[in-house]
């Protein structure tokens, strides 16, 4: 991890409920140790949460936390999904390359905010 980026941080259904309230963008990792591809997508997160200070990385265990894989509805992992003012606005199942995550961050960095939670609470 770089200097100036963040750590990931590994959720469960009480530290998600505080994450989603206190903060603008996150990147989730919904994930399972045995699983050979997220192993590697995990390596390509965990460099990414290092570039962005005002992005929050998180992680989920799939076979750990069943309700939160269930509340993104998880059919296969890796998961990623992107929150922006506590809501879904990306998920993608399968990998994602470096390039295509920092895309991603870029797109939702871009977002009209406003806009995003008029449309949560409409």
């Amino acid at each position: 991890m770089s200097e100036t980026g963040r750590e990931v941080i590994e959720l469960d259904v009480p530290s998600y409920q505080e994450l989603i309230k206190s903060n603008d963008v996150i990147v989730i990792d919904i994930s399972a140790d045995w699983c050979g591809p997220c192993q590697a997508f995990t390596e390509v997160f965990r460099n990414a949460a290092g570039n962005y200070d005002d992005v929050v990385f998180a992680s989920i265990d799939a076979d750990e936390q069943p309700e939160l894989g269930t509340a993104f509805n998880v059919k296969t992992i890796p998961t990623i999904a992107v929150m922006r003012a506590g809501a879904l606005i990306f998920a993608h199942e399968g990998s994602l390359s470096e390039r295509a995550l920092a895309d991603v961050i870029r797109q939702a960095r871009a977002l009209d905010v406003e806009q995003v939670r008029r449309s949560v609470v409409g």
